[in-house]
């Protein structure tokens, strides 16, 4: 089973809410990232969320920072067990935080149960 999260555009969303809440503009998407996983304080693990308002569409990958791909366990929880991982504990704790509050600043709209 994969963890993926659906995401939808709050429709109060706009430039704004998005630019202030730290987003940048690159054509006619916007980007963020926030780091997930620090090690030495250098982050391990990030979050890289994409919006695109003419798709109406909101979209994230969970990167390891050092092979620049995606972290194979957030995205595998049959072969990832995340009570014996710490790190990924650590990265669905931190995903879940920025979704919710992401949800409260109406940027998304994110209902957590229908999401487990």
């Amino acid at each position: 089973m994969i963890r993926i999260k659906i995401l939808k555009l709050n429709k109060a969303c706009t430039h704004e809410k998005l630019i202030d809440y730290g987003f940048k503009k690159y054509g006619t998407s916007y980007k963020l990232i926030f780091p997930l996983y620090k090690y030495k304080d250098i982050p391990t693990i990030s979050i890289s969320f994409l919006v695109s308002f003419p798709d109406n569409y909101i979209g994230y990958d969970v990167i390891d920072n050092n092979s620049e791909l995606l972290y194979f366990p957030y995205y595998d929880s049959e072969y990832s067990n995340k009570n014996k991982n710490i790190v990924l504990k650590k990265v669905i704790s931190g995903v879940n935080k920025i979704l919710c509050d992401m949800n409260r600043n109406k940027i998304i709209q994110y209902d957590r149960k229908d999401n487990v």
